[in-house]
């Protein structure tokens, strides 16, 4: 049996409040640093001071470091994809007078923690005094092919005296992270720490980061494609903390210290779980939108009221603690309109910190050579270090991950590989043991596969990846992650997602009876986003469908048979027929249910519950 409900995409939006059925309430703490300096083994990454940079916090560093950044990349047309850069800055302070900038995608900077590396704008710098016409610190390529854009363990500082200053202008597609960075404003002014307006900035997920100060501590516009963040501390603003016009935000742990609005939102869709927002005053309201919200574990001190919705007539203003509450109208075709999201119990992404005394430097003989690299994971040593720079195996050589490696790090290396070669070639690291102690394999550009069989939880984090899992594999954590086959989860597992970019065209994720929990989610093409079965549980926090080719009709952007789910999202439409004439296919008991709007318009889903 099969019944269809016809969805209206120009949804009126209500106030929906809902009891929270979820774990315990996690106490919001911010971003959390780490001041460093960090260890690195020696000659990882090219040094910035190679170039003539001196980090004294005198010398004129600007032409040392715009030398390092255009080393290799003077056509500003080329395809870079292929050369990344990675550039180290060591502990210093790095004065500059002038935008820093470069051309191509794929470059890291990577700084020697978040109190220890410092790059500081000169007081009073030319060109950057003219609010109305803001000036970067550090400017990113232009989107929408600038992709794994990179900034590590730094501090970006603003000297005073320059009110137009922007810290960071940031565009990163598919993939790229800002992470433990203090971006800071000497006498509090300045346009923005982070600013986001530029057209096609993300996926990309900015986290452990604290921003002092600026007019706006985060700056958003336009509806593609999206930003995630995590553990966002932002204080002292003048505005707002968050300034977002139309952007998809998906937010978990943030604290907010402001008088100003910590959220200011008009058009977007944003997702906040886990909020502080103290330090509030009267008449500013912490929270303020006139569209689409979900809110979860918020609290607010100071303010008038915790949240103004404006996106009816009338609404009541929400003061005090949010558990959990909705603007927008909650959809459903077999669960309960008084229940909210799913609430699946949240899970940190692991780290683990190991001493260069513990640690073995991949080192091959010749381009192409993998031959030494299973020894090398034999050796006993807890972390496996990839210097950065390409690597490559024209056939696909597989070893095996023993427990006594906890860590493998590419430092944004490449893995080339060969299409004549088996399996394309790169690297394939099988996971078979039943150890508890989580294996993180982070920052590969791409080339890296992991074969996951047995139940030792794996951890992904800043890598393009081929991962596959088999029954019985352990639990998955994916943060800033972009795949290049679809994902599959088994019964066995529990994955927490956190910035996944899914462009394959063909179902994207399977989770066949496990739990999935995911926090930002981009997608291209056509194809099934989610399929959940065998009484698995989905929830998706945040996402971008962005079809950008004709659907065929035959398609539901998500199915579900006998599991629970919810959803959250947006779909971007640009041509008749480029979107899912179908958003949900529910099965219960062997009855299906449809829920679906016109595929050739945008459509917004402010809350789906399917349990």
């Amino acid at each position: 049996m099969c019944n269809s409900f016809i969805l209206n995409p120009l949804v009126k939006f209500a106030l929906a409040i809902f009891p929270l059925a979820a774990a315990a309430a996690a106490v919001p703490t911010g971003a959390n640093l780490i001041p460093g300096p960090i260890p690195f083994p020696a000659s990882f990454m090219p040094s910035v001071k190679s170039y003539g940079a001196v980090g004294d916090g005198k010398t004129d560093d600007t032409a040392a470091i715009q030398k390092a950044l255009a080393d290799g990349r003077s056509i500003s047309t080329a395809d870079y994809y292929g050369k990344p850069k990675g550039l180290y800055f060591p502990a210093g302070t790095y004065l500059v007078h002038d935008t820093l900038a470069w051309v191509g995608c794929c470059v890291t900077l990577q700084g020697a923690g978040s109190s220890s590396t410092i790059i500081r704008l000169a007081p009073g710098s030319s060109g950057f005094g003219n609010t109305a016409a803001p000036k970067p610190l550090i400017l990113t390529p232009a989107g929408n092919e600038s992709f794994h854009q990179n900034l590590w363990d730094l501090q970006l500082d603003v000297g005073a005296n320059n009110p137009g200053a922007t810290a960071l202008s940031y565009i990163s597609n598919n993939s790229g992270s800002v992470h433990n960075l203090i971006i800071r404003s000497d006498d509090g002014k300045g346009h923005a720490g982070i600013d986001l307006t530029r057209n096609w900035a993300g996926p990309l997920l900015i986290r452990d980061t604290e921003i002092l100060g600026f007019d706006v501590a985060v700056d958003l516009k336009n509806a593609e494609y999206s930003s995630t963040f995590e553990s966002l501390t932002v204080k002292n603003q003048n505005i707002a903390g968050l300034r977002n016009v139309n952007q998809p935000l998906n937010i978990q742990n943030f604290v907010s210290s402001n008088r100003v609005p910590a959220i200011s939102n008009t058009g977007g869709f944003v997702i906040l779980i886990d909020g502080e927002l103290a330090g509030g005053a009267s008449p500013n309201y912490a929270i303020q939108t006139n569209t689409t919200m979900y809110l979860r574990n918020v609290n607010s001190a100071g303010y008038l009221a915790t949240l103004k919705n404006t996106s009816g007539v009338s609404l009541p203003l929400i003061s005090g603690s949010i558990t959990e509450h909705l603007v927008g109208s909650p959809l459903t075709l077999s669960g309960s309109m008084t229940s909210g999201s799913l609430g699946l119990p949240v899970e940190p992404t692991p780290g683990y910190t190991s001493t260069l005394a513990d640690s073995a430097t991949f080192v091959p003989r010749w381009y192409g050579d993998t031959a030494g690299l299973q020894a090398l994971l034999n050796s006993g040593k807890s972390t496996i270090f990839f210097p950065f720079g390409p690597y490559f195996s024209a056939s696909e050589a597989a070893v095996v991950v023993p427990d006594t490696v906890k860590r493998i790090v590419g430092f944004s290396s490449v893995v080339n590989g060969s299409s004549n070669g088996l399996n394309g070639g790169g690297i394939r690291l099988i996971v078979q043991s039943n150890a508890t102690e989580p294996l993180i394999v982070e920052q590969f550009g791409y080339g890296m596969k992991i074969d996951h069989e047995g139940a030792r939880p794996v951890a992904i984090k800043d890598a393009k990846i081929d991962y596959e899992s088999v029954p019985g594999a352990g639990n998955v954590f994916l943060e800033n992650v972009e795949v290049t086959k679809p994902l599959v989860f088994q019964h066995s597992q529990t994955v927490w997602a956190r910035q996944v970019d899914n462009e394959i065209s063909a179902t994207k994720i399977t989770n066949q009876g496990g739990s999935l929990w995911i926090l930002g989610l981009k997608t291209e093409g056509s194809g099934t986003i989610i399929e959940t079965s065998a009484e698995g549980k989905t929830e998706l926090l945040g996402a971008l469908i962005y079809p950008s080719r004709a659907v065929p009709s035959s398609q539901a952007s998500f199915i579900s048979t006998d599991s629970q789910t919810s959803y959250m999202y947006n779909e971007s439409v640009y041509c008749n027929g480029c979107g899912y004439a179908t958003q949900v296919q529910e099965t219960k008991s062997g009855v299906t249910k449809s829920l679906t709007s016109s595929p050739s318009t945008h459509f917004r889903m402010p809350l789906f519950i399917g349990y």
